[in-house]
């Protein structure tokens, strides 16, 4: 009984406060896609992408897309917006990050910021904080709950929003000729939203996404993903992406997303958003890094570059640390009575 009451009462939430939120602004919904260039191409999978990798800032997706996390993380990210018509301005938008795993699990923080007052994306200006934590319940099963909080401000009137998002995801494995198939499911924004509807309140979002092809011994890969949303429970948001990977380090990524109440409306956004991201390691003799293990690490950098409506262009460039490797052995069990 208490696990019904736990599923229905978000919903019934949403549907009760909904009638106080306002209608959503062209561009809100995406907005947090342009924190960091993974998320613009990231094409919102719930189950972490065609070829899965995540960063903290995916936490805004699914906050149990990290559970998995074996290293601690330090990720970057900022977007420039430009119109062309405007001149060059200081519009924008900018993430920093940090993961770190614990035993009881993998905890996610975040500071963000954005500013666009241009023309067609006017979405004045927001500053954030978002907090998430993820359990791997079973190799399979992960599972996450995360909590935003931001100011917004601009035309005169400053607000402020709180919410709730909390998420699932699991590894099916093999369907068919797709590997490694993911299913994931988010309920997300569960609370108070800003007054301009920014984002749309109690999002429901699912999907799946698995690797389509390994040659080459895997040094050729491709996956995709595909992802639906209902915001606010009163549109209808579709979100597919490809990823295609190179050698294990170099990832040309596109995504592309339909929403209809922005269609209806006249703010067409078809042109897909287009990125890459280079994996390399460092190694390094610091005596600091070394006592913690961190003397071999990882560093990936990410470009990706969308127009977006009537003209305005997303170039976004960003960067994670990963600390130490990622432990890819089996522990080894040694029984009482061995040497």
């Amino acid at each position: 009984m208490l696990k019904k009451i736990s599923v229905v009462l978000p919903v019934l939430f949403c549907a009760v406060v909904l009638p106080v939120a306002a209608d959503i602004s062209a561009g809100s919904e995406f907005a947090f896609r342009l924190f960091h260039p993974d998320l613009l191409t990231g094409a919102g999978s719930t189950a972490g992408g065609g070829l899965f990798s995540v960063t903290p800032g995916d936490i805004a997706v699914n906050p149990a897309l990290t559970a998995g996390e074996q290293r601690v993380m330090l990720n970057l990210g900022y977007t420039m917006l430009i119109q062309p018509e405007q001149g060059i301005s200081a519009d924008g938008a900018g993430l920093v990050s940090l993961l770190i795993p614990t035993r009881r699990g993998v905890f996610t923080g975040s500071i963000f910021g954005l500013s666009s007052e241009l023309d067609n994306l006017y979405l004045n200006q927001l500053i954030g904080l978002r907090g998430g934590f993820a359990k791997d319940i079973t190799d399979n099963l992960y599972v996450g709950a995360g909590l935003n909080t931001g100011i917004h401000w601009g035309t005169g009137s400053t607000d402020w929003a709180l919410a709730l998002d909390i998420g699932f995801m699991y590894w099916y494995g093999q369907l068919g000729f797709i590997q490694d198939v993911r299913f994931g499911a988010a309920l997300v924004n569960i609370g108070k939203p800003y007054r301009m509807g920014f984002p749309g309140i109690c999002t429901p979002r699912v999907g799946i996404a698995g690797t389509l092809l390994t040659v080459a011994d895997g040094n050729v890969a491709a996956g995709f993903s595909a992802d639906i949303s209902i915001p606010q429970f009163s549109n209808l948001e579709f979100n597919t992406g490809v990823q295609l990977q190179f050698a294990r380090m170099v990832t040309v990524k596109t995504a592309w997303q339909f929403n209809l109440r922005e269609n209806i409306a006249g703010y067409h956004n078809l042109i897909p958003a287009v990125g890459v991201t280079v994996k390399f390691g460092i190694h390094t003799q610091n005596e600091l890094m070394t006592e913690r293990g961190w003397q071999q690490s990882e560093i990936t950098t990410s470009g990706a570059w969308q127009n977006l409506y009537n003209g305005v262009h997303a170039v976004s460039a960003g960067a994670a640390i990963n600390l130490g490797l990622k432990d890819e052995e089996a522990p080894e069990i040694i029984l009482w009575g061995e040497d």
